[in-house]
Parts: C-alpha cells; structure tokens; sequence
C-alpha cells in the first residue's frame, strides 16, 4: 500500500533533482536522496496513517480483544480519518516521518552512487591490468 507508490516517486524525483544539479558529486547524490525521499514520503503518508490506524486496530482485535467484529476497509478508515480530523488527520506524523526518511534517503543513495562508482572504477582498472 505504501512502498510501490514510495518507490514509484522516489526513483524519477531523484534522477530529476541530480540532473537539476549539472554535475555529480557525493553531495548531489546526498541531496538528491535528501529531497526526492522526503517528497515521496510526504505523498505517500496518507498511506502509511491507513496501514498504521489497520495495524492498530488488527492489534486490538485479535491480540487484545478490545474490540470485535469485521475490520474496518481502507475508504471507511479514510472516511472516518477525513470527517474527524479533515485532511490534516491524513497527514498525520509527516515531521517525524521526514525527519527518519530524508535521512535514510540520503544516505542509502549516496551511498549506492558513491560505491558503484567505486567498484566500476575498480573493475575498469582490473580490465587494464590484463
């Protein structure tokens, strides 16, 4: 529910954020990560407070059995979200979300740019050594 659209945004908002740039270097890569992790999971967040508010309520169903009975759908959980909170309540967490996700973005990509880099550097050098 959440990670394809997260991955669906975050892979076309990174490549166009570092072509923005005009050259590559560790901290376009950083940035880039940094911006398109923290767009995608702004978009994405309603997602996540639907599978959050279903994982709270499974929870007190089946484990503590507060509460009984069906489930309630993913629109009656956004219905519900939109009629008591609007649609701030959708977007509920997205500080703290941002502030774990551009993080994490920026590293794991830097980080990916930075060793692929590395290794077809390495390899290219191996090849001519031959």
């Amino acid at each position: 529910l959440r990670d394809v659209p997260f991955s669906a945004l975050y892979w076309p908002l990174y490549e166009q954020t570092k072509s923005m740039f005009g050259y590559e270097s560790f901290a376009v890569d950083f940035a880039s990560g940094a911006v398109a992790g923290s767009i995608a999971s702004t978009v994405t967040l309603p997602f996540d407070v639907i599978k959050t508010t279903k994982q709270i309520e499974i929870g007190e169903r089946d484990i503590m059995a507060v509460h009984r009975g069906v489930a309630r759908t993913n629109q009656q959980i956004v219905q519900d979200i939109l009629r008591e909170q609007g649609v701030k309540g959708l977007f509920s967490g997205l500080t703290p979300r941002i502030l774990k996700v551009a993080p994490a973005c920026a590293i794991m990509i830097s980080s990916y740019e930075f060793f692929k880099k590395f290794f077809r550097t390495q390899n290219l050098m191996e090849r001519n050594e031959l």
